[in-house]
């Protein structure tokens, strides 16, 4: 009895299933033949980068309006200080007043760029030293701001005026010291504008 001849079948490599993920198709494979570059050749186009909005604020690096928050809580203690101090007080016939020092000025702000928007976040804690002569008395007494606050901005902003001592004098500097509240507002609403300016 003869035998059936057995049928035999090659295979190519492509076709080859010994690798768990199969070769490339030739067809396909040619496409991606490495290519020797030419130093004076034309480069490949590139993909072009997504448009910058010039109107984005913040740091160059984040143009696409990610997070970021700059610290000006230096800046904001010693511009206020400065503020203060450059207040002049009221004339008046009985004697004269100064700022002589700002005695507190802490607290934080910074500035926070979301989504390619701004926003001013402060809470500082302002004091500031007022002296001088009634009827050739010497008085004395504060300028106190105990939360210029952001969220309190402009019209929620508490200013207290004391005297040192209760007697007539101080309290006739007192009354005068309390007629500089629109002043000293303006003083705020500077600092307001240049930090909001940065």
């Amino acid at each position: 009895m003869s035998t059936a001849p057995t049928e035999t079948k090659d295979k190519s490599k492509a076709d080859s299933t010994y690798y768990y993920f199969k070769s490339t198709p030739a067809h396909i494979a040619k496409n991606y033949v490495p290519q020797k570059i030419d130093a004076n050749g034309v480069m490949p186009e590139q993909t072009p980068r997504l448009p910058v909005d010039q109107n984005t604020q913040g740091s160059t690096w984040n143009r696409m309006g990610t997070w970021e928050e700059k610290d000006y809580s230096k800046w904001a203690q010693d511009r206020l200080k400065e503020l203060l101090l450059e207040m002049e007080c009221p004339v008046f016939s009985t004697g004269e007043l100064k700022i002589s020092d700002v005695v507190t000025a802490e607290g934080d702000a910074t500035i926070l760029y979301l989504r390619g928007k701004k926003r001013l976040g402060f809470e500082l804690n302002l004091k500031a030293k007022w002296k001088g002569k009634v009827n050739d008395k010497e008085v004395s007494g504060h300028i106190s701001i105990p939360s210029l606050d952001s969220d309190d901005w402009p019209s929620d902003i508490e200013i207290d005026f004391t005297a040192e001592k209760s007697d007539s004098a101080h309290q006739e500097a007192r009354r005068y010291v309390k007629s500089m509240k629109s002043t000293v507002m303006k003083q705020l609403q500077t600092f307001y504008d240049e930090f909001n300016a940065k």
